[in-house]
């Protein structure tokens, strides 16, 4: 499998960039524009470079000469935009991309453009334009012509819940068409014609069936190959139920393939990161990415399972990705107080079951709503209160008695220390955290101190609040 990518003058990306993908499924977020498609075309270049040759250069050109620098004219367009002079360099696994031994391996890709939505779906055309490891179109279609029927319906009734659409393939000579029914609208099947009688989503969700179908049966499986499947955007038209749907699919029919999926949906990249990581408990096969751009340049960073302020420290790179780092400081400064607040009101902190756990508990809970001013009255103002009645009776034996206990429920060294964290915290809050997590790019709106101040106050926060519960702060 796939376990390094590196990149250097590269389309989108300017200065060094790494992808360190470990053999493992990849899960990778950016925002249109940011270099999803400079990654995603690195990977064709590397293993469908002939196809992007063939494509670009007129079979008239023949001469070994004159191919190679037709080639190198090609490769010459993926060059960094503002500097097109100067070469690209790109490693797979440590080894230049024109050097790799690609022999062994089936790498389908599908991205957004191949599954617009047609008046016409000529399948073999379909099939031939996307990169999905089927050589001869028609003779495919032809030997497997029910099996793609089959599945692809299978996968509408019982992935998408479509009972009402179904999809067949009509020999329209000299073209292999789709002819798509919905039996709750219409008798007929229609193959000319589709965007007006069917949603763009739907007709998106059948090519994209297709497509994956013949993954799944271009032989790669019989021949041994190494499987990846690699999906930029293919998810965009589709709502959140639909998206839902489409992650287990991938689950289910693609377990052995070592996927990587782009996206740009910030929504469908937390679902994606969930559903596997906790609804299928994969978390160990998945790595997880965002691709940020700063100043003409893009940067590939690693998303931790849990934010921390070590791994925010490491990832800081002054003057290149200053508002990410200021939004998840402010992310996890924000977590720490709410995980601060369970503790010292239920003594609960972390996973939601043990808040629940401590409200739930069998002892009395300590709350009062006083209407007349309109006040959340909670333990602390119930101490204070029974404080202030056991001093008005200084000599009594049950203040003398309650003094030790009082003393060893005070705010101590470490509440101390904690509150003097907080103070400064809320500090840079205002002139750090705050205006570079909505910050445009456009000026700087801290300073490099100010920023690794920041970083140390979430660092020294999170030992103290692991002092006090005697764990570890980022596990959490």
């Amino acid at each position: 499998m796939i376990n390094h990518l590196k990149l250097e003058h590269f389309k989108a990306f300017k200065t060094p960039a790494e992808l360190d993908l470990d053999g493992k499924n990849v899960l990778i977020f950016g925002e249109n524009g940011a270099g999803k498609s400079s990654l995603y075309q690195a990977l064709k270049i590397i293993f469908h470079r002939k196809r992007i040759f063939d494509a670009e250069i007129e079979p008239t050109v023949t001469d070994p000469q004159d191919r190679r620098n037709a080639e190198n004219d090609v490769l010459t367009r993926y060059n960094y935009q503002h500097t097109p002079l100067t070469n690209f360099t790109l490693e797979i696994d440590g080894t230049d991309y024109k050097a790799y031994n690609t022999a062994g391996y089936d790498v389908s890709m599908i991205s957004r453009d191949d599954i617009l939505a047609d008046d016409v779906i000529d399948v073999a055309d379909l099939l031939s334009s996307s990169i999905v490891g089927i050589a001869d179109p028609k003779a495919f279609i032809e030997a497997k012509k029910e099996t793609i029927e089959q599945l692809v319906n299978s996968f509408l009734k019982n992935n998408f819940y479509e009972d009402n659409l179904t999809v067949s393939l009509t020999f329209n000579n000299p073209r292999w068409i789709i002819t798509v029914k919905d039996t709750a609208r219409d008798t007929r099947g229609r193959n000319e014609r589709l965007t007006e009688y069917f949603n763009e989503a739907k007709l998106h969700i059948i090519k994209l069936l297709v497509l994956l179908t013949a993954v799944l049966y271009n032989g790669a499986k019989e021949r041994g190959d190494k499987q990846v499947l690699v999906l930029d955007d293919v998810i965009t038209s589709m709502d959140a139920a639909n998206r839902t749907l489409f992650i287990e699919l991938l689950r289910k029919y693609f377990a052995d393939y070592q996927k990587i999926v782009f996206t740009h949906s910030i929504s469908f990249f937390n679902l994606a990161e969930h559903a596997f990581s906790i609804a299928y408990q994969q978390r160990d096969s998945w790595r997880l990415f965002q691709i940020v751009e700063h100043k003409e340049d893009s940067e590939i960073v690693p998303k931790e399972p849990q934010d921390n302020g070590v791994t925010i420290s490491r990832q800081y790179r002054p003057g290149r990705n200053d508002g990410d780092i200021g939004n998840r400081i402010r992310k996890r400064f924000e977590f720490l107080v709410s995980e601060l607040s369970k503790l010292l009101h239920t003594g609960g902190i972390g996973e939601s079951s043990y808040l629940i756990a401590a409200i739930n508990t069998p002892k009395k809970v300590y709350y009062e709503y006083d209407e007349a001013n309109k006040k959340f009255h909670t333990v602390y103002d119930f101490v204070d209160e029974l404080i202030a009645i056991i001093d008005a009776d200084p000599g009594s034996q049950l203040k003398t008695q309650l003094n030790p206990v009082i003393a060893r429920y005070g705010s101590g060294t470490e509440m101390t220390k904690l509150r003097n964290i907080l103070s400064e915290m809320v500090m840079y809050q205002k002139v750090t955290m705050h205006p570079l997590s909505h910050s445009t790019g456009a000026i700087a709106l801290a300073t490099q101190k100010e920023i690794e101040r920041s970083i140390s106050l979430l660092i020294m926060l999170e030992k103290q609040i692991g002092a006090l519960i005697g764990r570890d702060m980022y596990s959490l």
